[in-house]
């Protein structure tokens, strides 16, 4: 068995049928294909980390100001608010931080709800309740779009390529869309602040890592 139908039995078939797909069953230009999807995957981690920490650190500052309570999300002005949703990941948060033997702190908590909780607190449901506060979070964004609709749909945008990303699925076909996703990305996180955004400079190779395969995947 050569080395390339290795691969593919460890990678699956069905994994790699749509890079087949995509040229004409040819398994050495889908594998190549996907070994670029990965390269390409792995240049958007940075900013994406970037912007998720920043984000829910910034929503985090915002809610235990707004409720006075660093653990905010016990708080039962909170709670009465929350959908069952959020109650049921916050209590799994804090069952897997007791799982690995760890004291429960606010700051573990906030570090375990996943981005799909912090971009859900952008739903319709909580504008009367928690965007007041919220919008606060974007100091950077001009005040005629910081709306909660904008940053609803702006960051389960960036959430859906992120779980993309890091379920080892595929991104990379239209290589523009790519770029307007790099667009996104680092307008969120100027819009966080506006310092933020010049630190991550060293982090983002996004162009340079496409550029260099546009023309294998194109």
């Amino acid at each position: 068995m050569n080395n390339s139908r290795i691969v593919e039995r460890i990678i699956s078939k069905e994994r790699l049928e749509p890079y087949l797909n995509r040229h004409d069953n040819d398994l050495e230009k889908a594998l190549n294909h996907y070994k670029i999807n990965i390269l390409i995957s792995q240049s958007f981690y940075p900013i994406l980390a970037v912007l998720e920490v920043g984000l829910r650190n910034s929503i985090d500052y915002q809610l235990t100001r707004k409720f006075n309570d660093d653990k905010w999300f016990d708080n039962h002005e909170y709670v009465k608010i929350a959908s069952r949703f959020h109650i049921d990941r916050i209590s799994q948060a804090r069952t897997n931080i007791m799982s690995e033997k760890k004291a429960i702190t606010p700051g573990r908590i906030i570090s375990e709800l996943s981005f799909g909780f912090w971009t859900s607190l952008f739903d319709l449901k909580f504008e009367m309740t928690l965007w007041k506060n919220l919008r606060l979070a974007f100091p950077n964004c001009p005040k005629e779009i910081r709306k909660r609709k904008t940053m609803s749909s702006k960051f389960n945008r960036i959430r859906k390529l992120r779980n993309r990303i890091f379920h080892h699925e595929a991104i990379a076909w239209n290589l523009d869309v790519l770029q307007t996703y790099k667009t996104e990305i680092i307008e969120g996180i100027n819009w966080l602040d506006k310092d933020l955004i010049n630190w991550t400079v060293e982090l983002n190779n996004i162009d340079e890592t496409i550029g260099k395969y546009r023309q294998i995947i194109e």
